[in-house]
């Protein structure tokens, strides 16, 4: 009995050590029952077979434990090297980065790194990465090489001493419609939210083992408030695709947060921002920005708030208990830009009454105007949002286009595709606001410079 008993209290030493508890005890459910047994008579050969038990259980223990010790001990150590969450100081500045992954080898990689170098001569710090679900699985389980890909672009830029905005991108993947429930599952990638909830979760977690040691600020999804198409099932709402996607989208935070949890009690930092909401119409103010055409619908970015904010001050409602930062892509001209963002600050202030809800905006510059003068004014007016205090954090798109698949050329971009300087005025802007931020506030410094292991 005394063996017994020193092989249960193990079980349970193991049990606690391990981050999973539940799946520790289906599969140590049926030995353990075996052990229970041992406790009654049993004739001399059985007692035989159940010593054989006890010894291989006890072997497998050994093994087990060692395994779960060092696995928690390696995860504490890439915790440990985690940057500290950022959007805090004088530090507001940011760029995207839109570079091209899918050929996924060594000269993808340095035509992105090219794009870090440009925006670290800007003097900026922090910029907004990310890769798209269709690009890193077929499902939920990850792909070796785009995971050795996605680690050598996030150590690109750490090593550069740069903060990360982390985007995880749509489009789904096809496997990631296959469960029951889904309606006309489609066959090729898509931008539609009625995947599988369980599939999410699991390719959720396992990016985010990836990804947060880099970085602890997670945006979920980019623009999903318009490229929808009308006819996309919506599953009996009433007010069909409109109302399916912000009812959607509140519970895909809610899952969200809960992967981020469990990786909080590993350790990790993390902070969910909302996705990037597409931002270039507003009919309260019709005359600014750019109405889309008829055939493409969108939600306009504060009926989207509203509809995830319960159109009600109501405290438990996701932007107040879910969402930690909500991020916005405002695109206007220089003479309506600080209007246009202040009517998204006044509609969260009536939605967020536990506390002031943090505002990023994680793609802007001038919308339609897209001469350096034009560039250069909208700036002006960001930086009047960012010295106030309005906007936490605002990352400029675009330091150059990347993906000449996208066919926006060089419409937002400071550089063109072949990284000659095409809006000087706008480049001595920034080069001149950022001068004014101590380095060792815009770029990290000591261990936060080491690629991860």
């Amino acid at each position: 009995m005394g063996r017994i008993n020193r092989l249960v209290a193990r079980i349970a030493i193991s049990t606690r050590a391990a981050f999973d508890a539940e799946r520790r005890l289906k599969t140590y459910g049926v030995a353990a029952l075996a052990l229970l047994l041992l406790a009654a008579p049993v004739p001399p050969a059985a007692a035989a077979q159940a010593s054989t038990l006890a010894s291989t259980l006890d072997s497998t223990l050994d093994s087990t434990l060692d395994s779960t010790l060092a696995g928690a001990r390696t995860t504490a150590h890439l915790a440990a090297l985690q940057p500290p969450p950022t959007g805090h100081g004088a530090d507001r500045f940011a760029m995207a980065v839109n570079c091209s992954p899918w050929s996924v080898d060594r000269a993808a990689l340095n035509e992105c790194a090219k794009d870090l170098d440009l925006i670290r001569a800007l003097g900026v710090g922090t910029v907004r990465l990310g890769v798209s679900w269709d690009f890193m699985s077929l499902r939920s389980t990850l792909e070796p090489g785009k995971v050795a890909f996605t680690k050598a672009l996030l150590d690109a830029a750490r090593t550069r001493g740069m903060k990360i905005l982390f985007q995880v991108g749509m489009l789904a993947p096809p496997g990631a419609y296959q469960c029951a429930g889904v309606v006309n599952p489609p066959r090729r990638a898509s931008p539609r939210l009625d995947f599988c909830d369980a599939v999410f979760v699991s390719y959720l977690s396992a990016l985010m083992d990836v990804v947060l040691p880099y970085t602890a600020d997670i945006e979920l999804f980019n623009e999903l408030n318009w490229g929808f198409a009308a006819d996309d099932p919506s599953y009996g709402d009433a007010n069909g695709i409109a109302g399916y996607i912000p009812r959607r989208e509140a519970k895909l935070y809610t899952e969200a947060k809960r992967v981020l949890d469990s990786k909080k009690r590993l350790g990790y930092k993390a902070v969910l921002h909302s996705q990037g909401i597409s931002y270039f119409y507003n009919t309260a103010y019709p005359n600014a920005g750019w109405k889309p055409p008829d055939h493409a619908p969108f939600i306009q970015a504060t009926d989207l708030l509203e509809a995830i904010g319960k159109h009600s001050a109501t405290a438990g409602n996701p932007l107040n208990d879910v969402i930690d930062v909500v991020d916005i892509h405002p695109y206007f001209k220089s003479d309506v830009y600080v209007t246009m963002v202040q009517s998204i600050i006044t509609t969260l202030a009536a939605l967020t009454p536990n506390r002031t809800k943090a505002l990023w905006i994680t793609e802007t510059n001038s919308g339609t105007d897209n001469t350096d003068a034009g560039m250069t004014s909208a700036f002006e007016q960001l930086k009047l949002l960012m010295s106030s205090n309005a906007v936490q954090k605002a990352f400029w798109f675009v330091v150059r286009n990347g993906d000449p698949a996208n066919g926006e050329g060089d419409t937002y971009a400071i550089y063109d595709y072949h990284r000659n300087l095409i809006r000087p005025q706008l480049a001595a802007a920034i080069k001149s606001y950022t001068a004014t931020i101590p380095a060792s506030e815009r770029f990290l410094s000591g261990v936060y410079l080491t690629p991860i292991p």
